[in-house]
Order: structure tokens, then sequence, then C-alpha cells
């Protein structure tokens, strides 16, 4: 049995005191909610993920360009 809601029924719904989701609906929801959660953190990890990248770099460029003056100090 297919307890999924159509997309046009998962956009028009709206929770109000007045009209409280059944079991399947809820479900649905639920499952959307997940999804996008996962959706987002996946995001979130990947923007963090790149920020420790650059500052990775940013370090090896600033590491590289002190040990060159370092070096040639002591010339």
């Amino acid at each position: 049995m297919d307890t999924d809601m159509s997309e046009d029924q998962m956009n028009s719904y709206r929770l109000t005191s007045m009209d409280e989701p059944g079991d399947e609906r809820m479900a649905q929801i639920m499952r959307e909610v997940a999804e996008d959660a996962r959706e987002s953190t996946r995001r979130a990890a990947a923007r963090v993920a790149a920020g420790i990248d650059a500052a990775i770099e940013e370090a090896h460029v600033i590491v590289k360009a002190t040990i060159e003056r370092l070096r040639n100090d002591n010339r």
C-alpha cells in the first residue's frame, strides 16, 4: 500500500489546531522533514569542510612564506 502523499498534497497541507493529520499523513510529513534536515546537514557539512580546506591552504601559504623569510634572514 502506497502511503506517500502527492507533492501537491504535501505542499498544500497546513497544520492547524482544527485539522490534525492522521497517522499516515503525519508519517509522510515527518519523512519529508527528516529528508530536508539530512540535506541541510549535508550542505552545512560541505560548507564547513570547504572552510577548513581554505584555512589549511591559507596556513600553508603563511608557513611557507615565514620559512622562506627566516631562511633569507639567516643568509
